[in-house]
């Protein structure tokens, strides 16, 4: 990862919960370290995220290829990794390894995890007469 300039990164895993005499447990969460390079992500990146996905914040980031990742999956209603930067979380919505010979590492797309409350308010009614 030497190309690019790096910077401090946390990878935060959540292991998966489980029901525990008829009540739910959360899964452990696992925080590793890490340098990586960190770049906006550029419109065409976007196109591989859920349409849900493309209008938040997004970053390309380019990780140790010795850290594994899991992407988000909607379809199987799977939480992705958290990248964590300058205390601002965001979910790793999209990943591939690259292992090209030269400089083998991950490719991410990391999405900006919504604040508590931000992005859910309602709609409101129209109240037209």
């Amino acid at each position: 990862m030497s190309l690019f300039r790096s910077v401090s990164l946390i990878k935060v895993t959540h292991a998966p919960g489980d029901w525990v005499l008829g009540d739910w447990v959360e899964g452990e969460k696992t925080s590793t370290p890490f340098l990586g390079s960190w770049q906006p992500a550029s419109g065409k990146a976007l196109e591989v995220l859920p349409v849900g996905k493309r209008s938040r914040e997004a970053y390309k980031v380019f990780a140790p290829i010795e850290i594994g990742f899991t992407p988000a999956d909607e379809t199987k209603q799977i939480s992705g990794d958290i990248v964590i930067k300058e205390g601002i979380e965001y979910e790793v919505s999209a990943a591939a390894p690259w292992n090209n010979g030269m400089i083998s590492h991950w490719e991410l797309i990391c999405t900006r995890v919504p604040a508590n409350g931000e992005g859910t308010e309602e709609p409101e009614d129209d109240e037209t007469p």
